[in-house]
C-alpha cells in the first residue's frame, strides 16, 4: 500500500513498456555521449594542428586567428577537413611562405592541387612549396604553380606525386641553368609522355642539363662540329625549346648509329634518354608542351571535375561535419583543459609525497573501490 509498493506493481504490470523506454533512453544517452566525444576529439586534433602552425610561424595571436578561420572555412567549403587544411598551412609556412600569401591564395592553391592530384593536402603543399623555393618564386605564385603541376600531370602519364618527385630531383639544377618553372614543367611533361616519370625522369634531366657544359674535349669538339650549343655569347642559357631545335638540327643529318654515338659522347648513359626526348620533340614539340602546362585555372577545374560525383559529395559533407564537430567541440575546450590540468596537479602532488604516504593513499583508495564494488553488486 506504499508509494514504493505501487511503483513496483506498476513496473511488473508494464514491464515491456518500461523496458522499451529504458532501452531508448540508454541509446539516446549513449549516442549523445559518443557525439560529444567525437566533437571533442575532432577539436583536439584541429587544435594540435594549429599549435603546429604556431610553432612553424611564431605568428601573432591576431594572425593565428586569421589562419585558424581560413582552415575552418576550407574544411567547410572543400572535401578536406579543417585539420588537413591546417597541415597544408604548416607546410607552406615552413617553406617560407608568408601568412598574407597563404591567406590570399596559397592555401586554396594547395587544396586545388591536392584535389586535382587525388593526394594528401600536406603532400601537395610540400610539392608546391618546394617548387617555389627552387625557382625563387613568391608565395603569391602558389596558384600558378598548382596549375602547372596539375596540367603537367593531367596531360601526360603519371600523377602529381610523380611530377613532384621529378621536380625534386631536377628542379634546382634546372633553375640554376636558367630554365623557368614553365620550361621545366613542360620538359618533365614531355618526358612523361615518353614513359619517363618520377625521380628517374628528374635525375636524367638533371644530368643532361649538367652535360650542356661539355665534360670532355671530345664532347666539346663534337658539339662545335655539329653546331650544338646551349648558351649564347654572354653565357646565358638559350632556352629549352631553342636548344631542342639546335640538337635536332645538329643530329638530323647523321645515321642512327652516328647519332647514337654522338649522343653517348655528349650526354653519357644517364642523360641520353632525356636528350633523346628533346631531339625527337624539337623546338616546336617542346614549346608545345611548355604552352600546354601553362594553363591558368587548370587545377581548380580539374579538382571540381574529380569531385563532381556522389563520392565527392560525401567527402564534402564529411569536411562540413568535421568543421561542425570542431566548432561545437571548441566550447568544451577551456573546461576540459582545466580538468586535465587540475588532474595533472593532483598527480604531481601525489608523486611528491613520501613513499609511506603514497602506499597509504593507494591502500585507502583500494579499500574504498572494493567497498563501492561490493555495494553495487549487492544492490
Amino acid at each position: 500500500q506504499t508509494h514504493l509498493g505501487r511503483l513496483a506493481q506498476s513496473a511488473q504490470l508494464q514491464r515491456e513498456t518500461w523496458s522499451t523506454v529504458s532501452t531508448g533512453l540508454t541509446a539516446v544517452g549513449a549516442a549523445g555521449v559518443a557525439m560529444v566525444g567525437v566533437a571533442v576529439k575532432k577539436f583536439a586534433d584541429f587544435d594540435q594542428a594549429m599549435s603546429n602552425v604556431q610553432a612553424a610561424t611564431h605568428e601573432s595571436a591576431a594572425n593565428m586567428d586569421l589562419l585558424r578561420s581560413a582552415a575552418i572555412d576550407a574544411g567547410a567549403e572543400t572535401q578536406y577537413s579543417a585539420t588537413e587544411a591546417a597541415g597544408a598551412i604548416e607546410e607552406l609556412a615552413k617553406a617560407g611562405i608568408s601568412t598574407a600569401d597563404i591567406l590570399s591564395g596559397g592555401l586554396s592553391g594547395a587544396l586545388n592541387l591536392a584535389a586535382a592530384g587525388g593526394m594528401q593536402v600536406a603532400d601537395a603543399a610540400e610539392i608546391a612549396a618546394t617548387a617555389l623555393t627552387q625557382f625563387g618564386l613568391s608565395g603569391g605564385d602558389v596558384g600558378h604553380v598548382a596549375d602547372l603541376l596539375a596540367a603537367g600531370a593531367g596531360k601526360a602519364q603519371g600523377n602529381v606525386s610523380d611530377l613532384g618527385m621529378a621536380l625534386k630531383q631536377g628542379g634546382l639544377v634546372a633553375s640554376q641553368t636558367g630554365l623557368s618553372i614553365e620550361e621545366t614543367t613542360g620538359a618533365l611533361a614531355a618526358f612523361a609522355s615518353a614513359g619517363m616519370i618520377g625521380s628517374d625522369a628528374g635525375t636524367s634531366f638533371k644530368t643532361m642539363l649538367q652535360r650542356l657544359t661539355p665534360q670532355s674535349q671530345q664532347a666539346k669538339d663534337l658539339m662545335d662540329k655539329l653546331g650544338i650549343s646551349a648558351y649564347d655569347a654572354q653565357g646565358n642559357f638559350v632556352g629549352l625549346s631553342q636548344f631542342a631545335g639546335s640538337l635536332q638540327n645538329g643530329l638530323k643529318g647523321l645515321t642512327v648509329e652516328q647519332r647514337n654515338a654522338a649522343m653517348s659522347i655528349i650526354f653519357g648513359q644517364d642523360a641520353v634518354r632525356a636528350a633523346n626526348v628533346l631531339y625527337e620533340q624539337g623546338a616546336s614539340g617542346i614549346q608545345s608542351w611548355i604552352s600546354n602546362v601553362d594553363d591558368s585555372g587548370y587545377a581548380a577545374e580539374t579538382a571540381a571535375a574529380r569531385m563532381d560525383n556522389l563520392k565527392g559529395d560525401i567527402e564534402k559533407l564529411s569536411g562540413s561535419l568535421d568543421t561542425a564537430f570542431i566548432q561545437s567541440g571548441s566550447g568544451a575546450n577551456d573546461m576540459l583543459r582545466g580538468l586535465v590540468q587540475g588532474a595533472e596537479s593532483v598527480v604531481d602532488a601525489f608523486n611528491g609525497m613520501p613513499d609511506p604516504v603514497q602506499q597509504g593513499v593507494i591502500a585507502v583508495a583500494g579499500f574504498v573501490s572494493i567497498g563501492t564494488l561490493a555495494a553495487g553488486v549487492g544492490m
